[in-house]
C-alpha cells in the first residue's frame, strides 16, 4: 500500500463497501471503517486473526468486512487492497477454501483484479503472485515435542516448501506447542493444489506421528504426562495473577491431559475458547474497555479460575 494515496485507498475502500449489501443475509458481511473502531476492539480482531497489526496501525482509509461468528473476513487496504480470508476449527481446509472462493466471486461482481497471463493475480509481496492463495493450519504438537521428534516436522516443512512458524505468525515463537503451517509460494501451482499440499499431503502424516507420540507418552511416561498435567490444573485453580504466556502453556498442558484421558472435567472446546479469550482486549471486553493494565493479570485468572473449577 505504499504506493497508493490517501484519495486512492478511500476509493478502493468506497467500491468496496458494496460487498456488505449481499441478498444473502444469513452470509451477510458487516461493514466496518477501521477509523472508527475504538483502540480495544481493533486490538480484539487482531487477536482473533481477522485483522492484522499492519491494518490496526495504519493510517490511510481503510476497512474491515466481517462476516457472521466472526469466521470470514475482507480486510481492505491492507498489504493488497484486498485481502479475503475463513477461518474454521478443526482443519477444515477444503471448507474455508469454498467460503474464501464464494467471497472473492462476489467482489469480482465488483472490481477488476490486477491479472497477468503469464505470472497470474499481482500482489505487493512478490511470493503472493500467482493465485495469491494462503492456506494455513494450526496444529498442536506437544507430542513430539516431548519426545523430541519436532525437526521432523521442519523436515517436512522444508521438502514441500512450507513456512512454519509460532502461535501468532511469522515473527513469533512458540507457545503452548502450537505451530501455524502454510504454503511459502502461491505462483506455479492453482488453488486446489496448494489446498491439497496442506491438506492431504502434509497433515496426515504429521497427525498421525502426534498420535504415535502421544501413545508413546500414555505408555512409558504416564506418571509424568498425569504430573504435568495436574500442576498446571492446579495453578489455574489456585492462581490469582496469571500472564498471558504463562496460561496458554498451562492449557497446553491440560489439553494433552483430556486428549490422553488424564483429565475429563473440562473439554477441548473450552480450552480453545479459553486461548482466545485469555488475551488482553478479549479480557477488556469482558471485564470493562478501561481495565487498567496492571488488573489485566487479575481478570485473567479470575476468567480462567471460573472455567476450570465448575
Amino acid at each position: 500500500m505504499n504506493r497508493a494515496t490517501a484519495s486512492d485507498c478511500a476509493e478502493v475502500a468506497s467500491l468496496l463497501q458494496k460487498i456488505s449489501n449481499t441478498k444473502d443475509k444469513r452470509s451477510a458481511l458487516e461493514w466496518v471503517n477501521m477509523d472508527e473502531l475504538d483502540t480495544v476492539t481493533t486490538e480484539l480482531f487482531v487477536e482473533r486473526h481477522l485483522i492484522s497489526s499492519n491494518l490496526s496501525n495504519a493510517t490511510h482509509p481503510r476497512a474491515i468486512a466481517v462476516g457472521p461468528e466472526l469466521s470470514r473476513s475482507v480486510m481492505v487496504n491492507e498489504e493488497d487492497h484486498i485481502r479475503i480470508q475463513s477461518i474454521r476449527p478443526g482443519l477444515q481446509l477444503h471448507e474455508v477454501h469454498a467460503d474464501v472462493h464464494q467471497l472473492d466471486m462476489e467482489v469480482e461482481e465488483i472490481i477488476s483484479y490486477a491479472f497477468d497471463s503469464q505470472l497470474g493475480f499481482l500482489t505487493a509481496c512478490p511470493t503472493n503472485v500467482g493465485t495469491g492463495a494462503r492456506f494455513s493450519a494450526m496444529l498442536h504438537l506437544p507430542g513430539l515435542r516431548i519426545i523430541k521428534d519436532l525437526q521432523r516436522i521442519h523436515n517436512a516443512c522444508n521438502d514441500m516448501s512450507l513456512a512454519i512458524r509460532g502461535f501468532r505468525g511469522e515473527g513469533s515463537g512458540t507457545i503452548a506447542d502450537l505451530f501455524q503451517v502454510s504454503n511459502q509460494v502461491t505462483l506455479g501451482s492453482t488453488e486446489e493444489e496448494l489446498c491439497n499440499l496442506l491438506a492431504n499431503d502434509f497433515l496426515p502424516p504429521v497427525l498421525e506421528w502426534e498420535r504415535k507420540a502421544r501413545r508413546v507418552i500414555a505408555e512409558k511416561q504416564r506418571s509424568k504426562l498425569e504430573d504435568q498435567t495436574f500442576r498446571s490444573l492446579g495453578l489455574l485453580q489456585n492462581a490469582r495473577l496469571l500472564t498471558s504466556e504463562e496460561a496458554m502453556k498451562c492449557l497446553g498442558n491440560i489439553r494433552l491431559g483430556v486428549c490422553l484421558n488424564v483429565i475429563d472435567n473440562i473439554t477441548l472446546p473450552q480450552i480453545n475458547q479459553l486461548m482466545i479469550e485469555l488475551h488482553p482486549a478479549h479480557l477488556r471486553y469482558t471485564f470493562g474497555k478501561d481495565l487498567p493494565d496492571d488488573e489485566v493479570n487479575r481478570c485473567r485468572a479470575t476468567l480462567i479460575r471460573n472455567i476450570v473449577d465448575s
